[in-house]
């Protein structure tokens, strides 16, 4: 199984998945296959199956925090954003440490227009993990939509340092950087993301 979820990881996608449907035959009832064939499912835009597969590792293990999780960004991608909040209170609860749900559930507080709320998820998720990139793009882009510029550049620098493939976050900080009129940053931004484009393409 660690051989199937490393393939995973490390986006040999394809593979992964053939290995897990393989282990799935012997352990049906595996939440961990379940969870991440229901995770590869999500990323795949593939709802129902993955819905499905999310639901069957939360019947044979209820406290699978990871399963929660995902299924709370299967409810945001469906809409149903306020119905996300409760799975990933839920994740927090079982497992305090675990930054993914403090971020994703500060992503669906910020959707509702819970700016406040959303920038202690943030920060909650940093207190635990200070290098997740994805936190600090978060909190940059939460920061962006109250107003608050200086805090969002400071925040995106974050996401940019820890993570310089971040495009995401390079897109953000061409943008501010494009209405404080500094053009010269946002050279640097835009030359970075056409880099990013070509490692991608």
């Amino acid at each position: 199984m660690k051989t199937a979820i490393s393939l995973v990881d490390r986006g040999q996608i394809d593979s992964g998945r053939q290995l897990l449907h393989e282990l799935l035959d012997t352990y049906p009832d595996d939440p961990v296959i379940l969870g991440t064939l229901g995770s590869i499912s999500l990323n795949e835009g593939e709802y129902a199956r993955a819905e499905e597969l999310l639901n069957r590792a939360l019947e044979v293990e209820p406290g699978f925090y990871p399963a929660l999780v995902n299924k709370g960004i299967l409810y945001v991608n469906l809409g149903d954003i306020e119905g996300a909040i409760p799975l990933y209170t839920r994740a927090i609860e079982l497992n305090p440490r675990y930054v993914e749900a403090y971020s994703n559930r500060g992503n669906a507080r910020a959707l509702l227009g819970h700016t406040e709320e959303a920038l202690e998820d943030y920060k909650s998720a940093l207190a635990i993990q200070p290098g997740f990139a994805d936190a600090h793009y978060n909190m940059a882009y939460t920061f962006t939509r109250m107003g608050k510029i200086e805090d969002a550049l400071e925040s995106v620098e974050h996401a940019v340092v820890l993570n310089p493939a971040h495009r995401s976050a390079w897109e953000l900080k061409l943008s501010l950087h494009l209405e404080r009129g500094e053009n010269d940053a946002a050279e640097v931004a835009r030359a970075r993301i056409k880099r990013i484009e070509k490692t991608v393409d």
